[in-house]
């Protein structure tokens, strides 16, 4: 009774189950896991000033105006607090996998798959890309972005096939768009207004673009902007509303201070973002441009999908500011136009290779590390660069790696001996969640190297906190409960601003420094050999705290 009853519901509700396994995976990981200090930190952080200083619509970062993205995702963040009075990791990784989830039904409802093998692996293929898998449970807006410019698309589509109910479209094409820009900034808007475009130009349709973007559109759109502009202005001025117009969108645009490259740099990231499937990817994408030319063999599905990559690709080329990242929204039309390709020309021998290769890849890989691992006394070179990397030593790491030669092992099996493809990507994708999930007790003590939570455990309460040669330090605030002075390079500037005249009634100091570079400073150095001092992963504490006022001859010899 048991397995009709588990097919029956496998065959019926295949997402569903799909979706509990990868649930399931990722929960550790979503529990476990501390906050980076790049942007979850700086999020979190950001979050607590607004709720300190009552800020709806302008942040500031450590009293700093922060204008550089929209307010939906942090008022997510700050939503989240209030609830539960702290910061939770498993609760808003959610506002990032739910999203994933709802990308991945959306695109199964797109493809009209029949067969359950095929959605299934499918769904596998668009979560387990190397960027998308990440951005599924770490803290940042951009798959929520990605969720709102997929629904956008898919309501022009519904709108240009006639298959939706064009009313309630034509209302939420305007709000997913505005939903997008409100969530990351200008490519919500770009992205689907740009690919709608150029779509209809493609099919020869340009005069009807003012049937799906027209008055109704840009007025809906420009309507909700002028709200949220004018809460911006009420809530931190006009000098703060034109740093979000003009500095952080134009400035990032066309002469970015962050993140320049050069203009061929996504040619180059798109190989790398959707690892294990990317040659499957390109080739569909390249067969798709190359028979352009045969339009009756193509349907309007794949030459929409490859639009929609095609044209995402040249505008963010166009910008000044790039991150690999940034091509999240493309990931989930390639998986499809792969499908579309797929669908005409049946599954090709190049395509078989164009998966064994990273899978065999993968596989040689895991042995190698695995190897590495088990026997790395034997080789004093690796021994001495894995020592201080104490969660490498998990027998559950070394028990991930063999899972993932297994599912590489069978994978290429189903591929070559059995012709099941779909069954082939379901063991690659499924063996990468269950390595994820496998290697996740290692969590704990890799947190050292994640971010600040448990160093900052270590710091005692009642001690004033300064930093040298730490990156982006001032969100440890968020776990101290206090502000941090950070110095950057600078220990000279420390060592005069602190210790210098430093009395004991001031109070106990801590230093946060890198360990890795301490040998590159002789005074500091010297201060954290004559000071107590302990490590957490990859960073220095040092206590100091003066026994008496200090003197000249006594800094002298610090």
């Amino acid at each position: 009774m048991s397995k009709p009853l588990f097919d029956n519901i496998l065959t019926r509700n295949p997402l569903v189950v799909t979706f509990v396994f990868i649930t399931l995976c990722l929960l550790p990981v979503m529990i476990m896991r501390d906050f980076s200090p790049d942007n979850e930190l700086r999020y979190l952080q950001i979050a607590d000033e607004a709720i300190e200083n009552g800020n709806v619509f302008a942040f500031t970062l450590d009293g700093e105006n922060y204008a550089d993205k929209p307010p939906l995702y942090l008022w997510i963040v700050m939503l989240c607090k209030l609830l539960l009075g702290k910061h939770s990791m498993l609760l808003l990784s959610l506002f990032s996998l739910i999203p994933a989830f709802v990308i991945i039904a959306v695109m199964d409802r797109w493809s009209a798959l029949e067969k359950v093998t095929d959605r299934i692996a499918v769904a596998f293929m668009m979560m387990t890309s190397g960027f998308f898998l990440g951005l599924s449970f770490f803290l940042r807006m951009d798959m929520l972005m990605t969720m709102f410019i997929v629904l956008a698309l898919r309501s022009f589509w519904l709108m240009y096939t006639g298959s939706g109910n064009l009313r309630k479209q034509s209302f939420l094409l305007p709000i997913w768009i505005f939903l997008a820009l409100f969530t990351k900034g200008p490519v919500g808007i770009l992205m689907p207004v740009l690919v709608i475009v150029c779509f209809l130009l493609v099919k020869r349709q340009g005069r009807e673009i003012g049937k799906y973007l027209g008055w109704k559109t840009w007025g809906i759109l420009a309507g909700l902007c002028v709200l949220w502009f004018a809460g911006v202005y009420l809530d931190g001025g006009k000098d703060y509303l034109e740093n979000l117009l003009i500095h952080q969108t134009l400035g990032r645009a066309v002469n970015s201070f962050y993140h320049k490259a050069p203009f061929w740099y996504y040619f180059v990231a798109i190989w790398y973002i959707a690892v294990p499937y990317t040659f499957l990817l390109i080739g569909a994408l390249v067969v798709s441009l190359c028979q352009r030319q045969e339009e009756s063999m193509c349907g309007d599905r794949e030459v929409f999908f490859s639009v929609t990559v095609i044209s995402t690709l040249v505008m963010l080329s166009l910008f000044s500011s790039k991150l690999a990242i940034y091509l999240i929204p493309v990931m989930p039309f390639m998986v499809l136009l792969f499908v579309e390709v797929l669908r005409r020309t049946g599954w090709k021998k190049w395509m078989s290779w164009a998966l064994a290769v990273p899978v065999g890849f993968i596989a040689i890989l895991a042995i190698a590390v695995f190897i590495g691992l088990c026997f790395r006394n034997s080789f004093p070179a690796l021994a001495e660069f894995i020592e201080p990397y104490s969660f490498l030593d998990s027998w559950t790491l070394k028990l991930a790696l063999l899972l993932i030669l297994s599912g590489m092992v069978f994978s290429l099996y189903y591929l070559f001996s059995k012709k099941s493809p779909s069954v082939a990507l379901m063991f690659v994708g499924a063996s990468m969640l269950l390595a994820g999930y496998t290697a996740s007790s290692a969590i704990p003590k890799a947190n050292d190297w994640i971010g600040y939570g448990n160093l900052c455990k270590t710091i005692p309460s009642e001690a004033e906190v300064a930093t040298v040669q730490i990156r982006r330090p001032l969100p440890m605030k968020v776990y101290l409960g206090r502000g941090v002075t950070d110095y950057q390079k600078d220990f000279n500037a420390f060592k005069e601003a602190e210790i210098d005249g430093r009395k004991v009634s001031d109070g106990p100091l801590v230093l946060v420094t890198r360990t890795g570079k301490i040998g590159s400073d002789e005074d500091l150095a010297k201060f954290v050999e004559n000071n107590n001092h302990w490590f957490v992963g990859p960073y220095c504490a040092v206590s100091y705290i003066p026994e008496e006022d200090n003197n000249p001859q006594q800094l002298n010899e610090l």
